[in-house]
């Protein structure tokens, strides 16, 4: 399913688990940007927004098991002989702008083409440094006049990639509009397709991804769980739901916020060997976000007129 699709996010609800009392600024989602998987919890975006698929056929090298990175539905509906990413560059400051209107995005970078394919669906080996260090690595930034975009000037923006860094300008608490950055990591990828009876269904999908993300300017580090499931309907013709030879997909996204107690402890300026950091399970969800989704399939010409 490589190609372009429109989004449009709906709110369904929010909890907490662990009880209120113990979530902080530094859980994910708790300010706005801080969770760049939904930008604005509890918003549900007026408009849909564009999103891109890209495909890489499997030649041997890059098989399916070895590089996924990115996360997409589209692997997971049977398109035999080949793997779709996502297109962060292109994607996420979409998804920023749309969730949250007053930001304005400036540039954007990934580690594309930095052998990031193949973080497959494990932790980084920390034995493996050099490879680490080299997924770290950034592309020129690409800038909203277009400088530095092309594909000559920036050749692997727009390749699978397992990181992406954003500037841009929002409105602040204190300080009024200021340009701001947010550099998101995905650590750990999981996906499994839906059972139909004993097969395998190829009409259903699920992904879990693992995020930390770091805002340099707030100096807040966040953690998060995304799980996306996502159902093909090619019948859906009729129901006012696609477009002429388009295709839908509904989905559900829960977002898991964590709040490990080293990053907790910084709102007191305490340590962990000292003062009251809660009483709470640091490897469990603080607070759960839930959302609905609807992608429908367009063309590149109506992609850029959104």
């Amino acid at each position: 399913m490589e190609g372009y699709f429109t989004v449009q996010y709906k709110f369904t609800g929010a909890s907490f688990p662990q009880g209120k009392n113990i979530l902080s600024i530094r859980t994910a989602g708790a300010g706005l940007g801080t969770c760049l998987s939904l930008p604005n919890v509890g918003y549900s975006p007026r408009s849909a927004f564009a999103v891109l698929f890209s495909a890489k056929n499997n030649d041997g090298n890059d098989s399916d098991e070895n590089w996924n990175s990115g996360g997409n539905p589209s692997d997971g509906f049977c398109d035999g002989g080949s793997a779709v990413y996502e297109d962060l560059a292109y994607n996420y400051p979409r998804r920023l702008e749309t969730f949250w209107p007053d930001a304005k995005v400036l540039a954007v970078q990934t580690n594309g083409g930095n052998d990031a394919m193949q973080i497959g669906n494990v932790r980084w080996p920390k034995q493996d440094q050099a490879k680490t260090k080299q997924r770290q690595l950034l592309s020129p930034k690409c800038f909203v006049t277009g400088d530095g975009c092309t594909s000559r000037e920036n050749p692997d923006l727009h390749s699978p990639s397992s990181r992406i860094r954003m500037e841009f300008e929002a409105p602040t608490r204190r300080s009024g509009r200021m340009r701001q950055s947010t550099d998101v990591t995905l650590l750990v990828q999981r996906r499994s397709a839906t059972a139909a009876g004993n097969e395998e269904d190829c009409n259903s999908f699920g992904v879990v991804k693992t995020y930390s993300q770091w805002n340099e300017e707030q100096d807040i580090q966040t953690f998060y769980e995304e799980i996306s499931t996502y159902k093909l309907l090619d019948n859906a013709r009729g129901k006012g739901l696609e477009k002429e030879n388009g295709r839908i997909i509904l989905g559900n996204t829960r977002v898991a916020a964590f709040l490990p107690k080293f990053v907790k402890a910084l709102d007191n300026d305490r340590t962990l060997k000292g003062g009251d950091l809660g009483d709470y399970i640091e490897e469990e969800a603080v607070a759960l976000y839930n959302y609905k989704f609807v992608m429908n399939r367009i063309d590149e010409a109506d992609a850029s007129s959104i």
